[in-house]
């Protein structure tokens, strides 16, 4: 694993490497790391996105591209 770029720490949770794994599957995701609690990933677009557990991936960034459309608002 360490050869292919993943680090595992500790307090990782088997349900969080496994968002991060998702992530790192998503076409539209180029990177994804765990830091202080959250797993965030970077799309190709280079949007920094905090992803929860059960988010599904098209939907969240989906979401965040809305909130940024509409300034941050979300209306």
């Amino acid at each position: 694993m360490k050869s292919n770029g993943y680090r595992l720490v500790d307090d990782v949770t088997k349900p969080t490497q496994g968002l991060i794994n998702r992530l790192l599957l998503h076409p539209n995701i180029d990177s994804a790391w765990y830091s202080n609690g959250a797993v965030y990933g970077k799309t190709v677009a280079d949007e920094r996105i905090k992803f929860d557990i059960y988010d599904n991936v098209n939907d969240a960034i989906e979401s965040f591209r809305q909130y940024r459309r509409n300034g941050g608002s979300g209306q």
